[in-house]
């Protein structure tokens, strides 16, 4: 087997964060993470639990981007959605950083590297030395 091509077989998962939101800690960040994650598993786990098993059994790859602003978050989960991509989107209440609700961040997958790179494509990867 084509090692490239199978490579493309792989599963991962895509967590989307939002680039615009300067009162987003560092833990801030990694709580709506957990939400996303938390949230994407348990419905995962009922509605496709052999994609779920496949993810865990391939290690459980992860990659992490970030977004200009809600607008470019939502183009990107409707992108995901329209590729038959799983995706969990995580709006913050707003009791203790944001004024109000705020869409933080998105999951979506598991899914091939090939939809990945179409459905991330012009994306950047996030950036851990911006967050304080």
């Amino acid at each position: 087997m084509d090692t490239k091509a199978a490579n493309h077989d792989e599963l991962r998962m895509v967590l989307v964060f939002r680039a615009d939101l300067p009162e987003m800690t560092r833990g801030k960040s990694e709580v709506q993470a957990a939400h996303a994650a938390f949230t994407a598993g348990v419905r995962l786990a009922i509605d496709e639990p052999h994609l779920v098993n496949r993810y865990l059994a391939a290690g459980q790859p992860k990659i992490c981007i970030e977004v200009d602003d809600e607008p470019q978050l939502t183009w990107i989960v409707e992108k995901a959605r329209a590729r038959g991509v799983h995706v969990e989107t995580v709006r913050d209440q707003g009791r203790t950083v944001f004024a109000g609700p705020t869409m933080t961040c998105a999951i979506m997958g598991p899914m091939s590297k090939t939809d990945s790179n179409f459905i991330t494509r012009g994306t950047r990867m996030r950036d851990r030395e911006k967050r304080t």
